[in-house]
Formats: structure tokens, C-alpha cells, sequence
């Protein structure tokens, strides 16, 4: 036994060299490969290994990864742009740890003894998806491309609700950064305009528009196409709660037109036409309730919508196609044409219209109907059953999941289409609930009424582009929203009068 004890320590004594040695063996022979990609990875495992032990940090990075850095290798590093796939493991550590608060229960976090709608509907979302599975004649390959491309952001979002954060971190710090990330925005979309819009004028292929590529950090392929409507929601949205914060007097209106001239730069010079419904359609959300309890408010912000919305009708009409449209009706007029009632575009795949026509001409039997055909059928390069069911060459090719809502129709079924409708719903329900229970903290609350705005275009966007099934940026922002809201219905909700008390306490000696 002695003996045995002397060689445990031996070995524990004897076991970093040995790992320390192996590890510099193999970074010797990567770095001799002179492969950047893989010394790069080699950088990051020796980063997450350290990384791996604070949920903070992961939590974090995978914020980084998500929003900045897989947007930015894509467009501008291709050889790097699999960054992303660092989410995938980022997020299941989060869930280990999820697995070991449950162990130990954490008396930092008080929370509600409740029902959550909301993680009951994802958490249902998640396991429909699995069923087509056994419905399909999928690969485990399909299948799990298709999953990843759902859910690769999801352990991520479980982990930012689930696990005992500091309220100080996610009342000030996240919603700080998020606001600091949508600033590196302008930047990065204005090089975009100036330098690698313009080589996209000649020698792109046919469809490509070239101010697509005015991405901000969310992607695209130099001669392809671009995340530019990603960008669109996302700033649209943070500018959503920009005006919710004005909304409860937390800002100065002199901010508010400097702020917004800086968020809606990149939206009115990347020719995302949507961006104009977003803004509308954020305005009225906003300011639904309460209209004429201040006059000069409302005004101030109704000049600065309408004056933004006469901007972006300026700015598309200047980059229409040659002959397409001269004057605002001209632009309305082309757009539905383009969009709706043509049955394909000039590259032969399917107009938003048309994709929605076909899903409801050829949904298949009772059970894909309900089930669909499994998760990444839609966007596949190969004839699949999904195609040979609507007779079809190709899911991709043809456009079949053009729309994010279309997509998960025929992946996901009518089943799984009502239930994330129904998660949207929810998150808007939650949102004007935490309004009304934080109130007495202008900060949050306005922040909640942003979020407001913030759910209603990001339910639009599903019927705009199919970036809900695959991007990872536009899965960053729907996840980190519903992750804070869910964090915030779990909270414990702090006693006011308290905090009224302290910060009268500090303000006295001023």
C-alpha cells in the first residue's frame, strides 16, 4: 500500500513534465508546417483550455466568436472562417456547468419557483427536430449538419439563463457590451462600402449585389453574398433599445439623435430594403401605449423616424438597378414585383413569394406536413427525399428554404413552425411583463421595451431570409435576447424602496 501510494505520487510528480513535453512536440511540429490556420488552432486549444475553467470567460468568448470574429475571418481570413465551430463545445461546457449548479445549488441566485413558458417551448423545439430523423432516411452526417445549423448557439442560451450570473453583469455589463458591439459595426461597414463594395461592380456573379457585402461583422464572401440584412436587424434592434431607454428619461434627447445618426449609418448604406419595415414597424411597437403623454417626445422621435425612413427611400432609390425604380411608389412597386409576384429571379431560384406558394402546394403527407422533412433538408447541394417529394433537382439550388419560416416548415414541420411562433410570442409577452415589474429602475425597463421592438423584427426577418436555420451571428442575437429575458423572469426581483433608500443615501453628501 505504501508502495503504491509512492508511485501515485511519482506519477503525479513525473505527469506535467510528460504532457508538457508532448505538447512541446506537437507545437513544434505544427509551427514547422508554417500552416497559419493550424498554429491558430493551436493557439486557441491552448487558450480554451484555460478558459474552460470560468464560465464567465467562456461566456464571453463565445459572445466574441459569435458577433465578431466568425463574421470578420469569413469576409476577410476564409482560412480561419470555421472560428465558428468554437461556439458548438463553448456551449456544451456551459451546460456541464448547468449540470453541476444543479448539484450544488447556488445561494447566490434567488429565483422564482415557476413555470418558465418559454424554456418549455424551446426545449419541446429542440426534441420535435429530433423526431423527422427517424421519420427520414437522413444520414447521421445531414442530420447533424442540419442540427448544428439549428442549434449551435443554444447551449450558449440555456447557459446565459440557467446558470447563477451576477445581476450586475447582466443588467450593465452585457447590455454595455452589446451597445459596444453594435458601434464596431459602423467601422467595419463603412470600409466595406468605400474599399470592397466597389470591386464587386464588375466580375461578380449574375444576382450578387454589391453593397451586399456592407456586413459590418457579420459576414460574407468577397464575390458571393452577404449577411447585410443580419446587420440591418441587429442594429435596428439595439436601436430599439436605445428608444426604450429615451422612452423612460434615462437618456437626453441631444444622445439620442447622436447615437442614432451612428447605429443607422450602416442601415441606410448597405441597401437592406426591409430596414425601412423594421424602423416603422419599431416605432409604433415602442410607442403603441402612451402616445400623447408627452407631446414633445413622441414628436421628436416621429420627426427622427420619418426623417431616417426618407433617408433609406433616398439611398435605395440611388442604388436601384438602372431603369428599376426613380421615385419612392417606383421602388415600393419594384420590390413587390421582385419579391412576390415573379415566380423566379434572373439566377433561376425561387422569389420569396413563390417559395411560400410551394410549400403550400406540395407539403407532402399528413406526417411531413406536421414533422416536416428534417432539419437541414432545405439547404442540402444534393438530391435528397425532401426533393424528390416535390420534384425538384436540388433543396439549395432551387431556393426551397429561401425564407427562414418556409425553412422550418419543411424541416421542421407545421408543429415546429407553431411552436417557435409561439416562443416569439412568449419572448414578447415576457418582455412587456418585465417592463411593467422593473419600472422603478428606468435603465432595465427601458431596455425591455426596446427588446419589444427587437422580438417583432426578428420574427419578421424569418419571412425576409433564412439566416434563423444556419447564421450564426443572427442566432447570436436571437439567443443572447431570449437567454436575458429568460434570466430575468427567473430573477429574483430586488426590493426597491431598498435601493431608493441607498442611492439617496449617496446622492445626500453631493
Amino acid at each position: 500500500m505504501i508502495t503504491l501510494n509512492w508511485q501515485d505520487e511519482r506519477v503525479r510528480t513525473f505527469l506535467p513534465y510528460v504532457a508538457g513535453a508532448f505538447a512541446g512536440l506537437l507545437a513544434g511540429f505544427v509551427v514547422a508546417t508554417s500552416n497559419f490556420a493550424l498554429v491558430a488552432l493551436l493557439g486557441a486549444m491552448a487558450c480554451g483550455s484555460v478558459i474552460a475553467l470560468y464560465p464567465v470567460a467562456i461566456f464571453w468568448v463565445t459572445l466574441l466568436v459569435s458577433f465578431v470574429l466568425s463574421g470578420l475571418a469569413q469576409l476577410y481570413y476564409p482560412q480561419l472562417e470555421l472560428i465558428r465551430w468554437a461556439v458548438l463545445p463553448l456551449g456544451f461546457l456551459l451546460l456541464g456547468y448547468i449540470f453541476v449548479q444543479s448539484l450544488a445549488a447556488n445561494p447566490n441566485l434567488e429565483v422564482r419557483r415557476q413555470p418558465n413558458a418559454l424554456v418549455f417551448l424551446l426545449c419541446t423545439f429542440l426534441i420535435v427536430n429530433m423526431l423527422p430523423w427517424f421519420l427520414n432516411p437522413l444520414s447521421f452526417s445531414d442530420f447533424f449538419v442540419g442540427f448544428k445549423g439549428y442549434f449551435q448557439m443554444w447551449g450558449f442560451m440555456f447557459g446565459m439563463c440557467l446558470l447563477a450570473w451576477d445581476q450586475k453583469m447582466m443588467r450593465d455589463t452585457l447590455p454595455k457590451a452589446i451597445f459596444v458591439l453594435a458601434l464596431i459595426q459602423i467601422p467595419f461597414a463603412l470600409h466595406q462600402y468605400v474599399f470592397i463594395a466597389p470591386l464587386r461592380e464588375h466580375g461578380v456573379e449574375k444576382g450578387v449585389v454589391p453593397l451586399d457585402i456592407v456586413t459590418g461583422t457579420f459576414g460574407g464572401q468577397k464575390l458571393g453574398g452577404g449577411a447585410n440584412a443580419v446587420l440591418a436587424v441587429f442594429l435596428l434592434a439595439v436601436w430599439a433599445c436605445v428608444l426604450g431607454v429615451w422612452k423612460k428619461q434615462r437618456l437626453n434627447t441631444f444622445w439620442l439623435v447622436l447615437i442614432s445618426a451612428g447605429l443607422l449609418l450602416p442601415v441606410m448604406i448597405n441597401e437592406a430594403k426591409v430596414s425601412i419595415i423594421y424602423a416603422v414597424v419599431v416605432f409604433f411597437v415602442i410607442f403603441r401605449k402612451g402616445v400623447f403623454q408627452n407631446i414633445g417626445r413622441f414628436l421628436t422621435v416621429t420627426a427622427l423616424v420619418f426623417a431616417m425612413v426618407a433617408a433609406l427611400f433616398s439611398t435605395y432609390i440611388s442604388h436601384a438597378p438602372a431603369g428599376a425604380a426613380s421615385s419612392w411608389t417606383g421602388l415600393i412597386t419594384y420590390t413587390i414585383e421582385y419579391n412576390i409576384n415573379k415566380q423566379e429571379e434572373t439566377d433561376g431560384k425561387l422569389t420569396r413569394g413563390a417559395s411560400i406558394n410551394l410549400w403550400f402546394d406540395r407539403h407532402g403527407d399528413m406526417a411531413h406536413t406536421l414533422l416536416g422533412y428534417g432539419v437541414g433538408t432545405s439547404r442540402v447541394e444534393k438530391h435528397n427525399h425532401l426533393a424528390r417529394a416535390i420534384g425538384i433537382k436540388e433543396p439549395q439550388d432551387t431556393g426551397v428554404g429561401k425564407l427562414g419560416a418556409i425553412a422550418v416548415l419543411w424541416e421542421s414541420g407545421l408543429i415546429g413552425f407553431l411552436i417557435i411562433s409561439s416562443a416569439f410570442g412568449v419572448a414578447f409577452y415576457y418582455a412587456c411583463q418585465l417592463e411593467k415589474t422593473y419600472s422603478r429602475d428606468g435603465w432595465l425597463s427601458g431596455i425591455f421595451v426596446g427588446l419589444q421592438g427587437a422580438i417583432v423584427i426578428l420574427y419578421i426577418s424569418m419571412w425576409h431570409k433564412n439566416f434563423f436555420i444556419l447564421h450564426i451571428g443572427y442566432q447570436a442575437i436571437y439567443t443572447t435576447l431570449f437567454g436575458f429575458l429568460i434570466y430575468w423572469r427567473k430573477a429574483k426581483v430586488p426590493d426597491f424602496e431598498e435601493a431608493d433608500e441607498q442611492e439617496e443615501l449617496i446622492r445626500l453628501p453631493k
